[in-house]
């Protein structure tokens, strides 16, 4: 059976490492929504890089989530 993927939606996922107020280190995702989908990987990868670059925080992983459609 052929199936087709239709992506609905993209998002920028950041991923900062923080301490919070016990002295314990915590991840803190951020999400940025709604990225266009037709967007190259390479050039959300340069957005995130960008907006670390403008964090005080420490980045330990810049992702991206798809939101696609599955049809028969």
């Amino acid at each position: 059976m052929a199936v087709s993927v239709k992506t609905l939606s993209r998002d920028l996922v950041l991923t900062f490492e923080k301490v919070n107020n016990l002295g314990k280190n915590v991840t803190e995702a951020r999400r940025i929504k709604n990225v266009k989908v037709s967007a190259l990987s390479e050039d959300i990868h340069a957005l995130g890089e960008l907006i670390v670059g403008l964090s005080d925080q420490t980045c330990s992983s810049i992702g991206m989530q798809d939101v696609s459609e599955l049809t028969a």
